[in-house]
């Protein structure tokens, strides 16, 4: 008799095979009938060949796409190569060969069985296999067609395929209807144990259960229905929707896979929570800070975003069973808590808005009055109230709403706050949030026994001294009726900064927990609203995904409704707010941008050097002249340092070099303003905005500049960099091209705006003077992004309004848009419009081959960039990888990674997910393999997972090849570290693995890099500080065999023999000054370098913003040009104006950040202090407008201009320490007695 083998790697396939072949055993014991368990990484070689050669035919059942790796890829090669039977049952198969020697008959019928499912099918199927492929003569049975869809319930004979007899069976009128679905398998295979643990659950909680089992995609092949059918016919009755919140255990993404359509899901418009039915044990998972596994991440977390789903918690683990079924067992303390999550989300679609409760949560880092209401890119409390009014206008009791926004926070910081500085006897006395010490431990003691050993380890005995007050937990905030408006408590490293170096993953303090605790149990709050990008609670220890009660985030936000606005630009911290703290995220748009233009004296240089160019044939009489001046408005501008006339050069070149670097900042894209929640860009920042969107490429829309440069016969990059050339008629320079051009931009947008964007404004862009003398092909280029923009960008821009609309819709219980997130104006207007529940992206297929190709660009830049400057090789890179710039970016920071080793990602054909790396050999190389270390950042490590496996795998792989140290300088380094080792006494093997690290983090559970708050707290005196708290943060290995374990010392080796340390951005929307994580991340590894060198590294920042021109410049020209650029532009400052207490606040933490770059890293001049000095805080009236609007913010930047001066990071001129110091103690004096007066 013939032999049969199954290989699969679906566990559950494999119980019923094999539970089929047992039966057959008994009955025909001549039957031979085989099956393994295969995976990704099952290894190839001869003992499979033997065992594939032996079979008559073989079926594999893959989930997966394609033959997506390699080990499926070696044995399809060998069975054609060997004529031997086989039949891959894949997916989306696409150009791999999946059989041979199987008729599409046969295919056909194992197809069925295998479709239909059950033991008794497969028992039916061997039997015929032993018929038809290995000569046997059984009496066999047709697939038996069991249910494709069902209702379960556990009390029912039979399923259900009917909902309104479920209905009339266990519905009970009046109550909230839970749905669930999940897979059909699980219901064949009487895998039901979590389900039945829901049902009892919703029921005991007074609601219904409707628990649908489906496929998820549809089979044309078999008239198997999918999720789409089981939807429409179990969630509605009579066409009313009859659930209010939908549960989803199917993993993957249900829209993507064409399982389901985005409409269904909209048209049923209830919250989508997904659970996480997980793959490994429950001891597995409890014991693992990752929580969950990659593959679970990828295919429970990551995918099911693009569903537009909200992460609720994990329900099931997977446990051996007596029958040998990897069966799942339900985790009843987690269920407890999806139920609850289900029953507010359900509250919020039946409570009338008048007896809602909602607190409204500003963010405030550092923990100042200045800093309240921190979110990236958005005036929050201009938003709030603008939320707060669109509230009262759909019956919400707001007793109050500030007529702007500087009488909303004068409301707000009379009352208690985060400041303890100005808190006074009054506002604690009237506070109206108070936890008792009494209501706090009855909430305290039910914590798991760690959690409370934890707590009061770091803060003390509850309920701890942090904003304790005579016994009282204070609540900062002030109640407007129904609605709560607050400040998200401090993390706690500003209480005990010796927290930073000892614990990186202290617990939050029991102020803060007991906060939330507040809010839920003791105001009785039915949602949260968290305003901007971000907070602290996402941050908070505790596994990466599928979290437990032991996790902070988890105990905080517990069963809340959590609704939060989030930039669309910041992809990975936005995706972290969704996994951490259950957030149903509502994107907002990009603040308003603009081109830099010249100013002051770079506008008066700009003007000479025309004039210069121009006067070389005009007027060489007056050249000399002009030469002069021009080296006047150099110096004048502080540009003499950064512009030096080098040896030999020419004046043109040299003017060639100034004239570039003036052309550059002037085109450069900066901030003029934030935005306001709900607010669609008007007047001159909607002109000012389509042309940021159209300066790029946006898939298949071209550039309008590149376009309007080709059609004047320019290639637009060439005019860039050759701004002071001269055309060829001698009339004008490249730079006056380059304005012309912009001028054209902007009456073509112009033009279109006075058609109201209307399809017919595109044909009043023929009557432009200019526009009439271009031929038909010119003008249809032209009206390719014309039409772009009024039918594509203003649309999606108007719809900015669903920002506010959609948060009112997630308050009432509603269904939330999915979109893709990142940066609109890098390429990216096709992400509009925002106020959706924006996603991540899917792990498996990073890097892209785009991104390949653009990393691979920036590893020849930086290594270009330090030859020329170094005349050798770097030996070693450090480069900072964060989620969100390689979501952003499809990886082009992991491709950089592998390239620089001299490797490559291989994809899958089809469905280009990266199946392995490959080594690019030396003579196509062209240069030596570096040696890099990754410093990733905790959401890195979190999200993910499978690139790091990538990574460390790819450093294995060049350490381990049999390479000159000349050539291969990680195999160098690897081998002389692997030795000491050895010395030391550590064995061989493990001295190789140890050596080989490459990949640092955070400690498992933590997040962040600890510089930010050191510098924050100012409890630090070297740079030695801030290097052992980096060290602390950072000093975790992770790869295949480091697991998060703390190695300082072999991270210190790393950190010390770095020739280059590189972080690099892929947006001009944020940028290394607008937030403190940039020099937290990049500045303390530089700062670490310097502290264990003594010198300072070569240090580069990546610009792949426009990914036709890849760009690499140093830390100091990248600070120098946001400088020049931004920071002292009236530009941005008159913009910053426009948000009052916000854009003051946003100005002082420019300072700041600026201040922390320069302690880490030594990149700030004294003239850029001087003019922050200046064009700050002398300003006069900027100056009276800060102390009108946020004299905090005044004091902060006052207060850290001095500080940086103090510690001799600059050499203040004495007028303008004496003015600072004089100002400093103006402004404290009048917010001591503000604070009285309140």
């Amino acid at each position: 008799m013939g032999k049969i083998l199954f290989l699969t790697n679906i566990d559950r396939q494999l119980y019923l095979w094999n539970q089929a072949g047992k039966m057959l055993t008994k009955q025909q014991p001549e039957i031979l009938c085989s099956s393994k368990m295969i995976q990704d990484s099952t290894p190839w070689g001869e003992e499979w060949q033997g065992r594939l050669a032996a079979a008559d035919i073989i079926i594999f059942r893959w989930m997966g796409t394609g033959l997506d790796c390699r080990f499926l890829q070696n044995a399809s090669a060998f069975m054609q190569q060997d004529q031997i039977r086989h039949l891959f049952l894949v997916e989306d198969a696409g150009d791999d060969v999946v059989q041979y020697g199987v008729t599409q008959s046969q295919e056909a019928l194992l197809r069925q069985y295998f479709a239909y499912g059950g033991i008794d099918n497969f028992y039916n199927c061997i039997l015929w296999m032993s018929c038809e492929f290995c000569g046997g003569a059984y009496t066999f049975k047709e697939p038996c067609l069991l249910p494709w869809n069902g209702i379960y319930h556990p009390q029912a004979p039979a399923v259900y395929q009917d909902f309104k007899q479920y209905k009339q069976d266990f519905c009970q009128a009046g109550r909230p209807t839970i749905g669930l679905v999940f897979y059909r398998d699980e219901w064949i295979l009487g895998d039901l144990a979590y389900q039945k643990a829901i049902i009892q659950e919703i029921e005991t909680s007074n609601m219904n259960a409707v628990l649908v089992f489906t496929n998820g995609q549809p089979n044309p092949e078999v008239n198997a229905p999918g999720a789409q059918a089981a939807f429409e016919k179990y969630f509605y009755e009579d066409g009313r929707v009859v659930i209010d919140v939908l549960i989803n255990c199917i993993k993957f993404s249900l829209t993507t896979t064409q399982a389901l359509e985005l409409a269904a899901i909209q048209r049923l418009n209830v919250p989508l929570l997904q659970a996480y039915t997980l793959s490994n044990a429950y001891e597995d998972w409890a014991g693992s800070t990752a929580g969950m596994t990659p593959m679970d991440i990828s295919v429970s977390v990551s995918l099911p975003e693009f569903d537009g789903i909200i992460h609720s918690v994990p329900i099931a683990a997977k446990e051996q069973n007596d029958r040998g079924l990897a069966a799942y067992v339900p985790m009843p303390e987690r269920i407890s808590l999806l139920v609850r999550k289900a029953e507010k989300w359900a509250r919020l679609r039946s409570k009338p808005n008048a007896e809602k409760k909602v607190a409204i949560i500003f963010h405030n880092y550092p923990p100042l009055n200045s800093n309240i209401g921190s979110a990236a890119g958005l005036d929050s409390p201009e938003s709030v109230r603008l939320l707060l009014a669109a509230m009262a206008d759909q019956g919400y009791v707001i007793d109050h709403i500030p007529a702007d926004s500087k009488s909303f926070m004068d409301e707000l910081i009379a009352h208690a706050t985060n400041d303890r500085r100005f808190i006074t006897a009054k506002q604690i006395r009237e506070a109206e949030g108070q936890l008792t010490t009494a209501q706090y431990l009855k909430f305290f003691k039910p914590l798991a026994p760690t959690t409370q050993d934890q707590l009061e380890q770091d803060w003390g005995e509850a309920p701890g001294t942090v904003f304790n007050y005579d016994g009282q937990l204070l609540i900062p905030g002030t109640l407007k009726g129904n609605v709560f408006i607050t400040v998200q408590p401090p993390r706690g490293f500003g209480e005990d900064s010796s927290k930073l170096l000892h614990s990186p993953d202290c617990a939050p303090t029991h102020h803060y927990i007991g906060f939330y605790h507040w809010l839920r149990d003791i105001w009785g709050a039915d949602a949260l609203v968290h305003v901007g990008t971000h907070g602290s609670l996402e941050w908070l220890p505790g596994k990466g995904a599928g979290l437990s009660r032991q996790c902070y985030p988890d105990i905080s936000i517990a069963d809340m409704p959590n609704i939060y606005p989030y930039w669309i630009t910041i992809v990975g911290e936005g995706v972290q707010a969704k996994r951490r703290s259950a957030a149903c995220l509502i994107s907002y748009l990009t603040p308003p941008m603009s081109q830099s233009g010249t100013y002051d004296e770079l506008e008066e240089l700009e003007k000479i050097m025309d004039e210069y160019c121009h006067f070389k044939t005009t007027q060489p009489d007056n050249v000399e002249a002009v030469k002069a001046l021009i080296r006047e408005k150099v110096a004048a501008a502080d540009l003499a340092g950064d512009m030096p006339e080098k040896a030999g050069e020419s004046f043109d070149e040299y003017i060639g070099r100034v004239h570039a670097y003036v052309t550059d900042i002037k085109n450069m894209q900066i901030r003029t303003g934030l935005h306001i929640l709900g607010c669609a860009p008007q007047a001159d920042d909607l002109i000012e905005y389509l042309l940021a969107l159209t300066r790029l490429e946006n898939g298949e829309i071209p550039s309008l500049r590149q376009t309007l440069a080709a059609i004047a016969g320019y290639e637009y990059y060439e005019l860039l960099e050759n701004s002071s050339t001269m055309v060829a008629d001698g009339t004008k320079t490249y730079g006056a091209v380059i304005d012309e051009i912009q001028i054209q931009s902007q009456e073509i947008i112009l033009t279109l705006a006075a058609g109201q964007f209307q399809a017919g404004a595109v044909h009043t862009i023929e009557q432009l003077a200019w526009v009439r003398d271009l031929s038909p092909d010119q003008l249809a280029k032209i009206r390719i992004v014309a039409e772009y923009v009024c039918n594509q960008l203003v649309p999606s821009l108007l719809q900015t309004r669903q920002e506010i609309t959609n948060l009112m819709a997630a308050l009432s219980g509603g269904y939330i848009e999915p979109s893709a997130a990142g940066a609109p104006t890098s390429g990216g207007a096709d992400l509009l419009p925002t106020g959706r529940n924006f996603y991540g992206i899917d792990p498996r297929v990073l890097p892209t081959p785009v991104a390949w190709e653009i990393g691979r660009q920036m590893g020849d830049e930086v290594i270009a960039r330090y030859i020329a400057e170094e005349g050798h090789y770097p030996e070693c890179v450090g480069i900072v990888l964060w989620a969100g710039a390689n979501m952003r970016s499809h990886g082009q920071c992991i491709a950089e990674f592998l390239y620089l080793l001299g490797l490559r990602p291989v994809w899958q054909r089809g469905s280009m997910k990266v199946i392995d790396v490959e080594v690019i050999s030396i003579q196509e190389l062209k240069r030596p393999r570096i040696d890099v270390t990754g410093r990733i950042s905790g959401m890195f490590r979190d999200s993910l997972p499978a690139a790091i496996a990538w990574l460390d795998k790819a450093v294995e792989i060049a350490a381990g090849l049999e390479e000159s140290p000349d050539i291969n300088y990680i195999r160098k380094h690897v081998l002389a570290d692997a030795a000491a080792l050895e010395d030391q006494g550590v064995a061989k093997a493990t001295a190789w693995e140890q050596a080989c690290y490459r990949i640092f983090g955070d400690p498992p559970g933590a997040y962040g890099a600890g510089v930010g708050e050191l510098l924050e707290s100012k409890n630090w005196t070297t740079i030695d500080d801030l290097a052992n708290v980096y060290i602390r943060f950072s000093g975790h290995a992770y790869g295949a065999k480091g697991k998060g374990t703390y190695q300082p010392e072999l991270f210190k080796k790393r950190m010390a023999g770095l020739d280059i340390t590189i972080k690099n951005e892929d947006n001009r929307e944020c940028h290394m000054l607008s937030s403190d994580d940039f020099n937290a991340y990049h500045g303390g590894m530089i700062a670490t370098v310097r502290s264990l060198r003594g010198t300072a590294p070569r240090s580069y920042c990546g610009d792949s913003s426009d990914r036709q021109k890849v760009l690499m410049r140093s830390l100091q020209e990248e600070v120098k040009r946001l400088f020049r650029g931004e920071a002292i532009n009236p530009k941005f400052i008159q913009g910053m104006k426009r948000h009052g207490y916000k854009g003051a606040q946003d100005l002082a933490n420019y300072v700041a950040h600026s201040y922390q770059w320069d302690a880490t890293s030594g990149v700030l001049e004294d003239w850029m202090y001087e003019k922050f000095a200046e064009k700050y805080a002398f300003a006069p009236e900027l100056q009276a407008w800060m102390q009108e609007v946020n004299p905090w913010a005044l004091q902060r930047l006052t207060e850290v201009l001095l500080e940086a001066e103090q510690r001799g990071l600059w050499q203040a001129k004495p007028e303008t320490r004496q003015e600072l110091q004089k100002l400093y103690l103006s402004l404290e004096g009048e917010l001591e007695d503000r604070s009285d007066s309140d």
